[in-house]
């Protein structure tokens, strides 16, 4: 059975379709509570993505329950940091912290750029046994995040909220910093090609912090190493979604990109997006996560408020504008799942 014709698929070449598709950014995990049990059986997030097994169930349990046009490989834009040598651990309400940080252009020599994939090949364990397992009846995503954005966890070693040191070498050390994000860009290259030669359908850039930059420097440090890792990758003919939060400031820029799908947050109406970037893209997202603490007219109120914003009737991927949160009733998504199936025919069939 061939995935060529897959709703998702369809409206990511902006071709005819008979509902807008949705998938949910961080459909698998921790609002979940099939998911919750099972992290604590595995004893924490990294023992569940270096289990190709484990991964592969938890990537399908949000599949079980609701009505989703697409798998996503449970897994971490930060497993790549092992490449370089560097331990990736996850704590309790802390979040991602590495082993050791990359600073001056002496820490990035003493790396061995001559990358062992098999430090993360649980990743692409992973990715086959899902096809195995989907048996082509829905698309699966494979991902990275974007040199950019692995090179702030890279330098702070953790989740921060000032990013003072990035922005100091941004400002003091550009040479160190575009060294850095040629060398994670290499190891992404691969490290999605690898995915691709796994099974993935559609790849997936997560420029997460890319909104520290604006004008020529979100150029120069981002968004000319997404368009690399694309170019690299063009001849395997799998679409590419880039996300990016707060993109207003950056339309002019974004329009510059290569890629199939632009991913965004509720900062921005999609008509305003499309207006801005010349309707260039299949745009996806863009809900407010907070609206699925409301109620089911006012979740399908929402809904009919994006729908009715954009002028395309195809080109359109429905998705939260950001992961969803554990704070998340289950069956809200449900609601908003249910809701687009019910009206978004009046919006995509002309």
């Amino acid at each position: 059975m061939s995935l060529d014709n897959h709703l998702l698929l369809r409206a990511i070449r902006k071709e005819p379709v008979e509902r807008t598709p949705v998938w949910i950014m961080r459909q698998a995990g921790r609002y979940l509570p099939e998911y919750i049990k099972l992290k604590n059986q595995a004893g924490g997030f990294m023992n569940l993505i270096k289990n190709p097994e484990l991964a592969c169930e938890i990537t399908l349990q949000p599949l079980e329950r609701f009505n989703l046009d697409s798998a996503i490989i449970f897994s971490d834009i930060l497993v790549i940091t092992e490449l370089f040598g560097i331990e990736l651990e996850f704590i309790e309400k802390v979040g991602p912290v590495l082993s050791k940080t990359l600073r001056t252009e002496d820490d990035l020599k003493k790396i061995n750029t001559d990358f062992d994939f098999e430090k993360v090949d649980y990743v692409y364990k992973t990715a086959k046994l899902l096809k195995t397992e989907l048996n082509n009846k829905v698309p699966l995503i494979g991902f990275i995040g974007s040199p950019w954005t692995v090179a702030t966890y890279i330098i702070e070693g953790n989740s921060t909220k000032n990013f003072s040191k990035v922005l100091n070498i941004l400002k003091n050390d550009k040479i160190f910093l575009k060294s850095l994000l040629d060398t994670i860009t290499k190891a992404s290259i691969n490290h999605l090609e690898r995915q691709i030669k796994s099974g993935v359908d559609v790849t997936m850039v997560f420029d997460t912090w890319g909104g520290l930059l604006e004008g020529d420097l979100y150029e120069e440090f981002s968004l000319q190493y997404i368009n690399a890792i694309h170019s690299s990758l063009k001849s395997y003919k799998k679409p590419m979604i880039y996300y990016i939060r707060n993109p207003y400031t950056k339309l002019v820029n974004i329009q510059k990109l290569d890629v199939d799908v632009v991913g965004i947050d509720s900062s921005i109406t999609i008509s305003e997006f499309n207006k801005g970037t010349g309707d260039k893209f299949c745009v996806q997202g863009n809900l407010d996560v907070e609206i699925l603490k409301l109620s089911n007219n006012k979740i399908e109120e929402e809904v009919i408020k994006i729908l009715s914003n954009i002028n395309n009737t195809t080109g359109h991927i429905f998705n939260l504008g950001t992961g969803i949160t554990p704070d998340i009733d289950p069956a809200k998504l449900k609601t908003l799942i249910d809701v687009l199936a019910k009206v978004s025919p009046r919006y995509t069939i002309k």
